[in-house]
């Protein structure tokens, strides 16, 4: 908190109902961002929408071709590395 806030809150007349009623404010906020918060990470994490046509089938096979290239060139180079790092004669 601010000293701002501080001074306001010695300046009420009841400073326990200020300092609820400021708590229920921050717990109100903190659960607002929270519920934000976990909806940006549903949205992150929630399966892509179906395809609908013939040509969002094919980008969408494309895009998994490529992706099991990427993997399996990066499988291999990992097993080149160690082969190289521990070679044995």
């Amino acid at each position: 908190m601010t000293a701002a806030q501080i001074q306001d809150i010695l300046n009420h007349k009841d400073i326990l109902l200020a300092i609820r009623s400021k708590r229920v404010k921050n717990q109100a906020e903190l659960d607002r961002l929270q519920k934000r918060l976990m909806q940006k990470f549903r949205a992150a994490v929630a399966p892509a929408p179906r395809p609908t046509n013939t040509m969002d089938i094919a980008l969408n096979a494309a895009h998994n071709i490529f992706q099991i290239w990427q993997g399996v060139s990066f499988g291999l180079k990992v097993v080149r590395g160690f082969r190289s790092a521990f070679k044995t004669k």
